[in-house]
């Protein structure tokens, strides 16, 4: 039962919801259906400490009807009417999956917020920008954290989506395959719950897990981005760059080596987002060639979804305070920007508009890096960028303050939404 009990707040909700599709049924009366609902409260006091219980019951949902019966009597006996496991455990991590989707999402916000933040604050602190693990072409700090800020914000808004496409349709109320001969209004059921609708065919709800995939497919895609931004820092607090001050409260001293501090939480963060990203993979070779209906296969996908979540909720906000702790040594960055004639790709486009073609432009400054001859001063040709979403400090400033405004947009229009749920 351990391995469920991250579902217990769903499950009582689900219990509640079934209740009153059964009294409309005609199988409870209003006396039983209260009885139900105030057993179902006690539970939830009972359980506020979190934990599970020691019991030999099967799982989860196995025990919270044997506490329904002992709670108001026999009438728990008929709360498991026209419902199999099957439809109920689809139902719960479906619920699962709109619930923890949004608090990642929230989570992707509060990071998105923090590195525009600091896009704004960096926005001045040139730097070497690499392509293939080289010096490429002049740019700033501030740009470099919105790269990792756009990309924040484009996984909280796919998991935004995602969200709002699970509340579709609901599974409960498909019975083991089939369906029941007891007609329960499923519309009442979806919309207690918070769904749109019914689901429209039992078989595909009993058989498949596709909320769960699709979670795990987001978050594995966020820890992909995760590992890059570790990948960076690491990178850039290397010893002969020496571009990050790091946060000691973020790193270790070597056991043995008194003049080293490790940049311990990056590499925990790079490494930790394996597991998020084989939990994709794990799920995805679970539902391999599983025939249509339940197959008991489909458990295993629990604590697969349950752990991954968890895990990158935490690295979420532990990547959020490491941000907001992260400082960088400008002195550093600027003796860095003599090397590898970052300059280049500047220096050729200053001679196509004074109207050489492209060709000849590389050609000539090719020629002038083999010759020796020096450009003009790296730290200022940051400001000659001129295309939307360039390295230039005012378009990294102007992209960050509008990526903050939407947020807070979208931040309004959510308190919105639920203040109008709860009202409802």
């Amino acid at each position: 039962m351990e391995e469920d009990w991250f579902l217990l707040p769903f499950e009582l909700e689900l219990q509640r919801a079934h209740a009153t599709a059964l009294l409309e049924a005609g199988i409870f009366n209003d006396d039983e259906r209260d009885a139900i609902g105030a057993a179902l409260e006690q539970i939830k006091a009972e359980s506020s400490q979190g934990l599970p219980p020691v019991s030999d019951t099967e799982d989860l949902h196995t025990w919270v009807e044997a506490q329904l019966v002992q709670h108001a009597g026999d009438v728990g006996k008929k709360i498991h009417t026209a419902r199999s496991r099957n439809d109920q455990v689809a139902t719960l991590l479906k619920m699962y999956a709109i619930d923890t989707g949004g608090r990642i999402a929230e989570g992707c916000s509060q990071l998105c917020q923090q590195l525009a933040t600091k896009a704004i604050a960096w926005a001045e602190l040139i730097f070497p920008l690499q392509t293939h693990c080289q010096f490429a072409a002049p740019g700033s700090v501030g740009f470099w954290a919105l790269r990792y800020a756009v990309a924040c914000e484009r996984a909280g808004r796919q998991l935004d989506g995602a969200v709002a496409f699970w509340r579709e349709d609901c599974p409960l109320g498909s019975g083991a395959v089939a369906g029941s001969s007891i007609p329960l209004d499923r519309n009442t059921q979806a919309i207690l719950l918070g769904f749109d609708d019914p689901s429209e065919n039992a078989l595909d709800s009993t058989s498949t897990r596709d909320a769960c995939l699709e979670l795990l497919a987001n978050i594995a895609h966020l820890a992909l981005h995760l590992q890059s931004f570790a990948t960076d820092v690491i990178a850039f607090s290397q010893t002969q760059f020496g571009w990050t001050k790091y946060p000691q409260a973020f790193g270790t001293g070597s056991s043995m080596m008194p003049n080293k501090t490790n940049p311990d939480a990056m590499e925990l963060l790079r490494g930790e987002c394996n597991s998020i990203v084989a939990a994709h993979n794990h799920a995805m070779l679970l539902m391999k060639g599983l025939p249509s209906g339940y197959n008991r296969d489909l458990q295993c996908i629990k604590p697969i979804v349950h752990d991954a979540c968890r895990k990158l909720i935490d690295l979420l906000e532990m990547t959020t305070c490491f941000v907001d702790a992260l400082a960088f040594d400008s002195e550093k960055m600027q003796a860095s920007l003599g090397y590898g004639h970052i300059e280049a790709t500047l220096r050729m486009e200053q001679k196509v508009q004074s109207g050489m073609a492209l060709r000849d432009a590389h050609h000539a400054v090719a020629d002038d890096l083999a010759s020796g001859i020096k450009g003009t001063d790296v730290a200022k040709l940051a400001d000659t960028y001129q295309t939307i979403g360039s390295a230039s400090p005012a378009e990294t400033v102007r992209v960050a303050k509008r990526i903050l405004a939407r947020l807070t947009s979208n931040g309004d229009a959510k308190k919105s939404l639920t203040w109008a749920a709860d009202e409802s």
